[in-house]
């Protein structure tokens, strides 16, 4: 119900994320409404998840602490 009467009272046709956005965003990610149900990873044979550390290490030329 807020959503809608935000969206009434502040439509934000020229903003990029109007404020009501960012409220449906928080409802559908806390809801549940937003959660993937299938990744298919299976589909993808050769692809090799890269860590953080070696990202890391790419960058600043060592691991980080």
């Amino acid at each position: 119900m807020l959503i809608k009467l935000a969206r009434f009272l502040a439509p934000g046709r020229k903003k990029l994320y109007p404020v009501w956005q960012l409220m449906q965003y928080t409802r559908d990610m806390f809801d549940g409404r937003a959660k993937l149900t299938a990744l298919d990873n299976d589909r993808y044979a050769g692809l090799r998840w890269t860590s953080v550390r070696e990202v890391l290490s790419v960058h600043y030329g060592k691991h980080p602490a």
